[in-house]
């Protein structure tokens, strides 16, 4: 059985992988440039998946005392926040010479 500690680990983990995944391959592999993409994009997916880690840690509250649930939503928050982080200043200065940080 995993702790909860674990848990949190697994779904941060997993979350930050495949979100940052997506967010290369339409960054980088879909044809079409990040002004493409904000101009045919659905405001929620223009902004920052840092940004959705806040509705999931409001949503880890109205279920805390379902502990498996909290963790893993908050493990999900994080793990948006770490892709987000990862992505701008990790993986664009590499790959793209600049963080690519921009306000909508």
């Amino acid at each position: 059985m995993l702790t909860l500690r674990s848990v949190f680990v697994l779904w941060a983990f997993i979350s930050t992988a495949l979100v940052e995944a997506v967010t290369l391959y339409l960054r980088f592999f879909s044809g079409i440039t990040a002004i493409e993409f904000n101009q045919t994009a659905p405001l929620l997916l223009q902004i920052h998946h840092m940004f959705w880690s806040v509705p999931l840690a409001a949503a880890a509250v109205v279920v805390w005392r379902r502990d498996r649930l909290r963790i893993a939503l908050l493990g999900l928050a994080c793990g948006m926040v770490l892709s987000d982080l990862l992505h701008h200043f990790l993986v664009l200065p590499v790959l793209d010479g600049s963080t690519g940080w921009h306000w909508p």
